[in-house]
């Protein structure tokens, strides 16, 4: 990549893929994508997250301003804050343009094949 971030933009973009990084708060995020503003009791009911971790997870993508809020009445509505994730995709663009396709292809073969030590394969020998 010949332009470089600024180490506050790096700082920012540590952040977002840090929060990203746990399955739970990735799992909203897809959600809230496939499903646009969502309520919080939709949101539990789509993704199987049940409370309190809901709340918390909720609150960290908040926090990390990834999520944008709404109130009506009592309920309270989450969407995707998109802004919040321009400088993380175009940074994993530029990633995915510098990667060599005999690398991409390698990582699809070993994503299809199943993985050497799993738990499968431990219950298999069982």
């Amino acid at each position: 990549m010949a332009d470089t971030l600024p180490a506050p933009d790096l700082e920012a973009l540590a952040e977002v893929m840090r929060t990203l990084g746990h399955d739970t708060r990735l799992r909203l995020i897809a959600t809230l994508l496939a499903q646009g503003e969502t309520s919080v009791g939709e949101i539990e009911a789509l993704t199987g997250v049940g409370q309190p971790g809901l709340s918390q997870q909720l609150g960290v993508l908040r926090k990390a301003e990834l999520v944008q809020t709404r109130r009506a009445a009592k309920q309270v509505y989450y969407s995707v804050a998109s802004d919040a994730f321009i400088a993380a995709a175009a940074f994993l663009a530029a990633l995915a343009r510098t990667a060599p396709v005999e690398m991409a292809a390698r990582a699809d073969r070993k994503a299809a094949s199943p993985a050497r030590g799993s738990a499968a394969m431990f219950a298999k020998i069982l």
